[in-house]
């Protein structure tokens, strides 16, 4: 695979940043909605990995980067301020409560409470972490890297087309009002920030539409406050978490790769 100059320099920053390699290859085990995913070295595995979707006839260069940025930004942290984000008991339980309560949707059968259960709440949580410093990543990105600009959009796009499968009939009809709530929110202040910046308002049309606006802008202002420091990722997923009233969903533990 041939790889632009951006990410060969990239994951040069990476190796001299973390003093290992990168593996990248194509993952056709991903879900439909996850793009691309990196694996931090760990153990006896020396190098980090990557795994991407194709997208068309489009170069994974983007997504490469994007995943990179994650790395770089774990490990400008000091390895002792370094930490990992694990889910705690009470997310599992608070959804099944969600679930198992959802007028919506009395008659499920405990096969299929657990399964939408372990599916929304591990969704929440992946949203937690990964937005507000994806947001991070894409905005160096943006500042650092305009030859991605093409397929940074092309990415965008698949990322809020995805977003907005919560609007569809089938998704309102069967989903807890709490866990819509709390997806809408932080997609909301996904598409804020895209819509400021790109300038294309009506990227937000349906979260003003169906009153999730509000909620996204308090995020997004939540990350506007915090200043953009690898050190304090944690404090702003964090603050997040506070307003969404899912700070016992996880806890942080020790970096088990330092």
């Amino acid at each position: 695979m041939a790889l632009s100059s951006s990410v060969e320099k990239v994951l040069r920053l990476v190796e001299e940043k973390t003093g290992l390699p990168v593996h990248i290859e194509p993952d056709t085990t991903l879900p439909a909605n996850l793009l691309a995913k990196v694996t931090v070295a760990r153990g006896a595995i020396p190098f980090h990995q990557i795994g991407y979707q194709t997208i068309g006839n489009a170069a994974p260069d983007y997504l490469i980067v994007f995943q990179c940025g994650f790395l770089l930004r774990r490990y400008a942290v000091p390895p002792a301020d370094r930490v990992d984000f694990v889910e705690s008991e009470k997310a599992e339980a608070t959804v099944r409560q969600w679930v198992r309560k959802n007028p919506k949707t009395p008659n499920l059968t405990e096969e299929s409470i657990t399964g939408l259960t372990g599916f929304l709440y591990r969704s929440l949580l992946n949203q937690l972490r990964s937005t507000p410093v994806g947001l991070r990543v894409d905005s160096w990105i943006l500042s650092e890297f305009p030859d991605l600009a093409g397929l940074q959009q092309e990415a965008l796009s698949r990322q809020l087309n995805d977003n907005a499968a919560a609007f569809r009939p089938d998704v309102q009809a069967r989903m807890p009002e709490q866990a819509l709530a709390t997806n809408l929110a932080m997609t909301a202040a996904f598409g804020l920030y895209w819509s400021e910046k790109l300038n294309r308002p009506q990227i937000v049309l349906p979260y003003k539409a169906t009153g999730q606006l509000e909620a996204g802008r308090a995020l997004l202002n939540i990350w506007h406050d915090i200043p953009d420091d690898p050190a304090q990722d944690k404090d702003m997923i964090d603050a997040w978490a506070r307003k969404l009233e899912l700070s016992d969903w996880y806890r942080w533990v020790k970096d088990s790769t330092t």
